[in-house]
């Protein structure tokens, strides 16, 4: 079920019986809860990209000079894990609908094949012609996977995004400002060592996420035992 901000807020202010809630204004609680969401995010895109992944597709661009914002679509984004020709207008010689573009440095285009693009910022660039040389023929728009960054809550109505069993690391900062608005230090420290607990076992269940995959064991040693040890 999904948590909404009044339930981030209220959970934040039942912690402890001295809180005031006229401490805190609506406006001031909504970009505590999404700070506190993006940090979430934007860490998470640091460790593990796929975590929080998502796919959608970019602008359809008007010429084959035209680049794509990937900050205005498909939107916020904290990391780019994989781009991909999503729609093509005539005939680019060596590319189809669903070949990898591989994004490159520009010191360095040569580490990669072709089709290939800059990635400078949120902005997508082709490498030469490889994404087209004529308006009538050229790669239109592209397939992008990637780790999003939550939009701004704009009401305490509204659901966070970030998964029920992480909410805390919303709850905690605004329990936290709470205490701190009310001179209670001691108890902001104690919310603090709780948060980076918190935070230690999400950064945890970010990093070993790998959907679902389960490896098989090693069958052999990874260093060879020598000969005399084997008999």
């Amino acid at each position: 079920m999904a948590t909404t901000g009044t339930q981030i807020r209220d959970r934040a202010i039942e912690r402890s019986s001295l809180n005031n809630s006229g401490l805190l204004p609506t406006a001031q609680i909504l970009n505590y809860i999404t700070q506190a969401e993006r940090k979430a995010y934007v860490r998470a895109a640091r460790i593990n990209p796929d975590y929080f992944g998502t796919v959608g597709a970019s602008s359809t661009r008007a010429a084959y000079t035209d680049t794509w914002n990937l900050a205005s679509t498909p939107g916020s984004i904290a990391a780019v894990t994989l781009v991909e020709v999503n729609a093509i207008t005539g005939t680019v010689s060596g590319v189809a609908v669903g070949d990898k573009v591989n994004l490159i440095r520009k010191t360095r285009p040569e580490l990669e094949i072709a089709p290939r693009a800059y990635l400078r910022g949120k902005v997508v660039t082709g490498y030469g012609t490889e994404l087209g040389a004529a308006t009538a023929n050229m790669v239109t728009s592209l397939k992008v996977y990637y780790s999003p960054i939550p939009a701004a809550m704009t009401s305490l109505t509204q659901s966070v995004v970030i998964d029920d069993e992480w909410t805390d690391l919303l709850v905690l900062p605004l329990a936290k400002s709470f205490a701190m608005r009310d001179g209670r230090d001691q108890e902001a420290q104690l919310i603090q060592q709780e948060y980076d607990d918190t935070w230690a076992d999400f950064a945890a269940g970010v990093m070993v996420y790998d959907h679902g995959v389960k490896r098989s064991l090693v069958s052999v040693p990874a260093i060879p035992m020598p000969q005399q040890a084997q008999g």
